[in-house]
């Protein structure tokens, strides 16, 4: 579980970062970084919310535009970590 938060503060740093401002709006950007605080407030993995990780990515690239970001990449590593604590 500590893996998955990891990853989340990684996301977490980088949306306050570089989308500040779009957090206070509606919108994926928004959705991530709620979708991230409620994942760091969970204690185990069988709260994690069910999530759609690649319909996530695939709205992000298509709100920002940003194939290259490394919200990305953190996304996928979140996706594959999670994928690993299912299977236990």
């Amino acid at each position: 579980m500590e893996e998955i938060k990891q990853h989340c503060e990684k996301i977490i740093q980088i949306l306050r970062s570089e989308y500040n401002t779009q957090l206070h709006y509606s919108g994926i950007i928004k959705k991530i970084y709620d979708v991230m605080l409620q994942i760091i407030s969970c204690d185990n993995v069988n709260e994690l919310p069910d999530i759609h990780w690649n319909s996530i990515v695939r709205c992000f690239v298509d709100d920002t535009m940003d194939y290259t970001s490394p919200i990305i990449l953190e996304l996928e590593k979140m996706q594959e970590t999670c994928k690993r604590y299912e299977k236990l």
